[in-house]
């Protein structure tokens, strides 16, 4: 397999960062690996923080316990939810694929720059 490849298919299928890491280009891995991590620990705790309130009131008997009434439930926390924290995905996706394209132009140039030594 190809290095540009194997580079690609570890950002993309075990996390973003991790072809760099291959690459052996850690502070540019480290780097993408923080900043998802940061932003998924963010996602994350966001969604918590609206799944205990939402069991909360269906614990309280404020929420039936129906499907239609705990989406609805849980779209109104959503929506409650400050602006900031709409584009958490959009930034992740964005980092990912960012991670992968990287990966991919690093894995090139150092292909071509190993076979210009070997010349």
């Amino acid at each position: 397999m190809k290095l540009e490849h194997k580079a690609v298919l570890l950002s993309a299928l075990l996390y973003p960062g991790s072809g760099h890491i291959f690459l052996k280009k850690y502070f540019i891995g480290l780097s993408f690996i923080s900043s998802f991590t940061f932003l998924l620990y963010n996602l994350f705790s966001t969604l918590n923080r609206i799944s205990e309130k939402v069991a909360l009131q269906i614990t309280n008997g404020e929420i039936a316990l129906t499907i239609e009434a705990i989406s609805q439930a849980v779209t109104t926390q959503l929506a409650m939810q400050p602006p900031q924290y709409n584009w958490l995905g959009y930034a992740l996706l964005f980092i990912w694929l960012f991670a992968m394209f990287d990966a991919y132009r690093l894995a090139k140039v150092k292909k071509k720059t190993f076979i210009n030594k070997m010349e």
